[in-house]
């Protein structure tokens, strides 16, 4: 049965959002909000006005590595409370924009289809005022974060060299075809101990997709593992800012780089 049926009237029949991204990944634990905050931190130093959604409702979202404290969370939106533009704060410099949510709570799946595709909606108008924007959401393709993958320039799929989270990511990627989607999705492959066996990885998922009739994602980045990172966070710091000349903060660069040329 074509899946992409099944959904089309979910679906939002408006326009995909320029250089509005989502990142998500097929398994917890693989570094996503991480993968974000970081890309877009280093588009932030590039002079770029940024904007990250923490659509994550897991506990390991954007909210919970930056420490926020006591910011207002989008889930007031959903509660009618506040406009996103009321809720949209600077972290670091006036160019640098986060919407946050709170950790734990999974709050985009428990909303009704209705409300999230005015959301997504909104999402549209207020990103029209950044060079960048996305949204994290973590390991959560519900029916509600699909109708918002809909309107992304591209999904970025985040991967670690966990065998688990290999396969994990596999099903992710048969089930973004099956979509209709994968001609707009893209890899990163997190925590790895080289450029080698990053590819390695790639190359196997590469394989395995094209046995079975699918358009596999190009390869956007590997991010090789680093101490300094698990570091960075203890501190409550953007890694970018307390070791940009580390391996991860130059693979960092590398990948926004591709995000300036149009990814």
């Amino acid at each position: 049965m074509d899946n992409s049926l099944v959904y089309d009237d979910l679906f939002l029949s408006c326009k995909k959002t320029h250089n509005f991204y989502v990142f998500l990944s097929g398994a917890e634990q693989v570094g996503t909000s991480w993968c974000v905050l970081s890309i877009f931190h280093a588009l932030n130093i590039d002079k770029k006005r940024t904007l990250i959604v923490d659509g994550n409702g897991n506990l390991s979202n954007i909210s919970s590595y930056l420490h926020l404290s006591n910011p207002s969370y989008l889930e007031t939106y959903f509660d009618g409370k506040k406009t996103l533009n009321q809720l949209v704060f600077a972290y670091k410099n006036k160019d640098f924009n986060l919407l946050a949510s709170n950790s734990g709570n999974k709050y985009l799946d428990n909303q009704a289809i209705g409300r999230i595709q005015i959301f997504a909606r909104d999402l549209q108008i207020i990103s029209e005022n950044y060079d960048f924007s996305a949204i994290d959401i973590g390991t959560s393709l519900s029916i509600n974060n699909l109708s918002i993958c809909q309107t992304a320039s591209d999904l970025i799929v985040v991967c670690s060299d966990n065998s688990a989270d290999i396969v994990k990511t596999f099903d992710t990627i048969k089930f973004i075809n099956e979509l209709g989607l994968g001609h707009k999705t893209k890899l990163i492959i997190n925590k790895v101990n080289s450029f080698e066996d990053g590819y390695k990885i790639y190359e196997k998922l590469s394989k395995a997709a094209e046995r079975n009739g699918l358009k596999f994602p190009d390869l956007l980045g590997i991010i090789r593992l680093d101490a300094r990172i698990r570091d960075a966070i203890k501190n409550k710091e953007l890694l970018l800012t307390r070791y940009p000349q580390s391996e991860a903060a130059q693979d960092i660069f590398d990948i926004a780089k591709k995000f300036n040329l149009g990814a």
